[in-house]
């Protein structure tokens, strides 16, 4: 029988392949992957269009993790860190010291007007002349007083024991804080504020708040931290150097606002999102 050209190709192949088992080998690995290339399971998937409402025909997984926040929490979280943080004050402690530098240098340049050699004849300045320096005195002195009042220091020579007497008064007062707005501070008694030292940027928490001294408590402690000092002092002159104790006083404390509200949001920000 005559063999067909067929038979000899085939013939010749299969004594190639035999011949080189490594490109059998090569030939059993290609179609092993392409079969598993084809029957991957993405070739199988089934896509769904969903609309929200829609019933899912089979169960969904994702590709990939979800965090899925709980806003509601989280910002319930957030809003407690306003309960926890400190309200911070400012305590200015060179109030006290500017002060009673005006008092030193208003009474200073005044008294100068009785300075005299100590041999020397030279009559007391009149009151009018006195007066004549007043406006200068207001000035150095940071407020402006009556006629009335001037004449009782004018005749007490401005004294040093005035000065000193109304510094001390002063001192103890501010030294224990007196606060702008008392009813907004006592609204932080449960949780206590921060004094930070404007200065030197110190802080320290403050829980007991009633102690601070509001406006109208300060005036009032004038007269009672000064009881012991002005007791020997003449009537007048001890009402004047109350009188010019409280007109001087000034909140030394005051809230800052901004800074414990950067506080608040700086807390804020290390709060995770409650998933």
């Amino acid at each position: 029988m005559k063999k067909t050209k067929t038979d000899t190709w085939l013939k010749r192949t299969k004594g190639y392949l035999l011949s080189s088992p490594h490109l059998l080998w090569f030939m059993l690995i290609s179609i092993t992957v392409a079969f598993t290339v084809l029957q991957a399971p993405d070739r199988n998937k089934i896509s769904y269009s969903y609309q929200i409402g829609d019933v899912a025909q089979r169960d969904i997984k994702a590709p990939k993790n979800f965090f899925i926040e709980d806003k509601e929490v989280t910002a319930a979280r957030k809003n407690q860190i306003k309960d926890v943080v400190k309200t911070v004050y400012d305590f200015d402690e060179n109030l006290a010291i500017d002060i009673a530098s005006r008092i030193e240098t208003s009474m200073d340049f005044a008294r100068q007007l009785f300075e005299k050699p100590e041999d020397s004849d030279a009559p007391d300045p009149t009151l009018a002349m006195a007066l004549a320096i007043k406006p200068e005195f207001e000035k150095k002195l940071g407020m402006e007083i009556s006629s009335g009042a001037f004449t009782i220091l004018y005749k007490s020579q401005f004294s040093t024991d005035i000065t000193l007497k109304t510094k001390s008064i002063l001192d103890k007062i501010l030294s224990n804080g007196v606060v702008a707005n008392k009813e907004i501070l006592l609204e932080k008694e449960g949780k206590g504020i921060i004094l930070r030292t404007i200065q030197s940027n110190e802080e320290r928490a403050v829980n007991n708040l009633k102690v601070i001294y509001g406006p109208d408590q300060a005036k009032a402690m004038v007269r009672i931290e000064g009881q012991p000092l002005l007791k020997k002092l003449n009537y007048n002159l001890s009402n004047l150097i109350v009188d010019i104790c409280q007109r001087l006083l000034q909140p030394n404390i005051t809230l800052n606002k901004n800074e414990t509200e950067n506080r608040i949001q700086d807390a804020q920000s290390k709060i995770m999102p409650i998933l």
